[in-house]
């Protein structure tokens, strides 16, 4: 369906956890291996993103020693208000990491019960904690009382579709004072396959009281709007979109007001890479740099004319520098078509 712009003007634009105002209220979905301080900073400053989470983080794993190691819960104060995500199954060890997590200065605490990963799910983390809602519920207990800080959950319609338990899952949650949740419609067995059920999550905003936000198949702008739309969610989670079209929150920022909605060139596209090499040179050893640039350019690139064997050598290199050269010539004509240099958007805020 299309919305018209009587029914975009309707919808809600912010959501409120506890104290903290987000807004606007669509958000950046927690994202093991990709959401980390430089990306989302690059989020952040394009605009139109209302809240940005750490990736999830064992809680078994921040330790001081631990942080010094991983750097999953860095952060710079633009990236305020700011969640920070762990995963756990035992009630006294994420209570003890969660009051650390407020003490490293998050301001929001979310439990991930969604993760479908093996390997977290095999630990009894993340997706299996809904096999177990007696253990979820003390989970959340014990780190409602550790924090003063708002706690939010994240987690899936259920195991399978034979354990389709999100209805209980919220209701436990809001019981336990929990200020906000995010549902994945899918199952943990679908992993991301399939389609993302939002009539789950319209049950789920029907069933409670606290701030309901959906996540799963939210593709572009339209998505975005017309999710906000048809399940009466109060925000939007992106999560996969943001890898292949980080301009997705400045989009949907565009097609609230009724202007022209931002199509990045190549020439963007240029740009976009080239300041997150240097972004991410900055920030990290140039072996994990090099690594995050090749995770974006293999979504980023993606659709463009030709693009599989620049994709292949810079996955290929060795040096941020050799990358960097790869991706300049492979756009240099594409930058000569347009008369322009690869450069950013005026409406891009600089990073």
């Amino acid at each position: 369906m299309t919305l018209n712009r009587t029914q975009i003007e309707a919808l809600p634009a912010s959501y409120q956890i506890e104290h903290i105002m987000v807004r606007p209220n669509i958000i950046l979905a927690p994202m093991a291996g990709v959401t980390d301080s430089t990306f989302r900073r690059m989020i952040l400053g394009m605009g139109g993103c209302g809240l940005v989470s750490t990736e999830m983080t064992n809680a078994n794993s921040i330790s001081p020693k631990a942080l010094k190691r991983h750097h999953l819960l860095d952060f710079l104060p633009e990236e305020r208000p700011l969640t920070m995500q762990l995963s756990g199954n035992e009630p006294e060890a994420v209570a003890r990491a969660a009051a650390t997590v407020e003490q490293l200065g998050a301001d929001i605490l979310d439990i991930n019960c969604g993760c479908p990963s093996p390997k977290v799910t095999g630990g009894g983390h993340g997706a299996s904690l809904l096999r177990d809602l007696p253990k979820l519920e003390r989970v959340l207990r014990a780190v409602k009382q550790a924090v003063s800080i708002p706690v939010t959950l994240k987690f899936r319609a259920g195991w399978d579709e034979d354990s389709l338990n999100y209805l209980d899952t919220a209701k436990i949650a809001e019981a336990c004072g929990i200020a906000a949740i995010a549902l994945h419609p899918r199952t943990r067995e679908q992993r991301y396959t399939g389609h993302a059920d939002w009539s789950r999550i319209a049950a789920v905003k029907q069933a409670v009281s606290i701030p309901v936000i959906g996540s799963g198949d939210v593709r572009d702008a339209h998505d975005a709007l017309e999710r906000l739309h048809t399940a009466g969610v109060d925000g939007v989670m992106i999560g996969r979109a943001a890898m292949s079209n980080p301009w997705i929150f400045l989009q949907i920022s565009q097609l609230r007001r009724g202007g022209p909605v931002f199509q990045p060139t190549p020439a963007d596209k240029c740009d976009l890479l080239l300041r997150y090499i240097e972004m991410c040179s900055h920030d990290m050893p140039e072996q994990l740099a090099l690594n995050k640039l090749k995770q974006l350019i293999g979504q980023l690139a993606l659709g463009l004319p030709y693009s599989a064997e620049m994709r292949a050598n810079v996955q290929r290199s060795r040096e941020v520098s050799t990358a960097r050269q790869i991706i300049s010539d492979y756009f240099a004509p594409y930058a000569a078509q347009a008369d322009l240099p690869c450069a950013p958007h005026p409406e891009l805020v600089a990073a």
